[in-house]
């Protein structure tokens, strides 16, 4: 925190407003930080439904290994995914020929294998169950070329829960 010298004290004008709810406040250690109020569950009241799916990609470069796995899935309280296609991609393109296995997995731990793209670039269509918070997408590359940047995209809808 900047701090003025003694003698400059007169030269500012004072940090506290007696009459505004604007008032400074020092928060902890001085830096102005204020401790978040959190939302009572109660105030979630309602859902929406049918929103477009976010949060549903990633990506990476290839390591020296030529092996690589990235994994998606929703986050939050009340967040479902209803994924129907998954988009996988390399920056070597058509002519990569690296292997991309989908798995439907728990804690990034792939379970079930879902779709296997032999080009390593691809769309896959999905049919799997909702997917809820703790449940992730897992795509494993092997055989892709170091260096490339292998990436996938989840589309599908979600539902999320709102304050009322």
């Amino acid at each position: 925190m900047v701090r003025f010298p003694r003698g400059w004290r007169g030269a500012f004008h004072p940090q506290r407003l007696k009459s505004s709810t604007l008032a400074w406040r020092p928060g902890w250690q001085g830096s102005g930080m204020q401790p978040m109020q959190a939302t009572p569950i109660g105030r979630y009241t309602q859902t929406i439904s049918s929103v477009p799916l976010t949060g549903g990609q990633a990506l990476a470069t290839v390591p020296a290994s030529g092996t690589l796995t990235l994994s998606v899935g929703p986050q939050g309280l009340g967040n479902v995914w209803y994924p129907v296609q998954v988009t996988i991609s390399t920056t070597t393109g058509a002519l990569d020929t690296s292997t991309a296995l989908v798995y439907l997995g728990s804690g990034n731990v792939p379970n079930t294998l879902v779709a296997t793209v032999y080009s390593g670039n691809g769309t896959v269509a999905l049919a799997i169950p909702d997917m809820t918070p703790g449940q992730t997408l897992v795509v494993q590359w092997t055989g892709a070329h170091p260096g490339d940047v292998a990436a996938f995209n989840v589309i599908g809808t979600m539902d999320a829960i709102s304050t009322g």
